[in-house]
């Protein structure tokens, strides 16, 4: 019942555009109705035409995260716990966050091709931030008493990052990771739709100059479809994982 009432607006919002394009009222070639849509998104599945696109958008998404997150988490626990890191990256990181990543393309492009190492370092230099931040003052944020605690009982400070900043930490690691699996999507989308290079933000470009509006818009319930599913895997994930952790109030 409360899945219902939870999809009751876009049932709705789905059940008004069908009825609004089915009797004319828009042009179909622009907004068509939602069961056009849905059938050109079963075909396109079911005749092999996505499948290339998607892998590629998806493992540039996951690509560009994973390595953002081998640099993002113990940048920002060092940011965290070190002054002389604090020092160093925070102005940098609170200078670039703001700054939309996108403006980038043609920098990356030139600097690393049309294809996907470019695409790739964009994802990676978009979720770097997120997962930095988020990672830095979770580790900022620690109780004083377990870090006490910890080197009265003569921990050394390698040990203590290893032991007690990372574990405190991993909820707000975890939160910046959300974060980024969402971005990643969305990055890898927009730099291909700019620069091309394959992926479905080609596809859904390709499909739109040529007037395939039905193709484009089974493109974007994909990458929506993407981006949701990454997002409940890592909620599962982090139920899973952090089961155990308690929140510091």
């Amino acid at each position: 019942m409360r899945l219902l009432i939870r999809l009751g607006p876009v049932a709705l919002i789905v059940l008004a555009w069908e009825l609004v394009a089915r009797v004319g009222w828009v042009n179909p070639n622009v907004f068509p109705p939602v069961t056009d849509i849905v059938a050109r998104w079963l075909t396109v599945f079911l005749d092999g035409r996505i499948y290339a696109p998607l892998w590629e958008t998806l493992w540039r998404a996951l690509a560009g995260l994973a390595a953002a997150i081998a640099v993002g988490v113990p940048l920002g626990l060092l940011m965290g716990r070190t002054r002389w890191a604090e020092w160093f990256f925070a102005p940098l990181f609170s200078f670039g966050f703001p700054l939309p990543k996108i403006a980038l393309i043609p920098l990356y492009v030139h600097w690393f091709g049309l294809f996907s190492l470019s695409k790739v370092m964009l994802i990676f230099t978009d979720c770097l931030f997120p997962i930095v931040l988020f990672t830095y003052h979770g580790a900022r944020g620690l109780s004083p008493v377990y870090l006490w605690s910890a080197q009265s009982r003569g921990t050394g400070r390698l040990r203590m990052f290893w032991r007690v900043v990372l574990p405190l930490s991993l909820a707000s690691i975890y939160d910046g990771i959300q974060v980024a699996v969402v971005v990643a999507v969305l990055v890898a989308v927009v730099s291909e739709m700019v620069s091309g290079g394959g992926g479905l933000g080609e596809l859904m470009i390709r499909a739109y100059r040529f007037g395939d509006v039905r193709t484009a818009f089974a493109a974007l319930v994909t990458i929506s479809l993407i981006g949701y599913f990454l997002y409940r895997i890592a909620q599962w994930l982090r139920g899973i994982l952090l089961h155990w952790h308690v929140t510091e109030a």
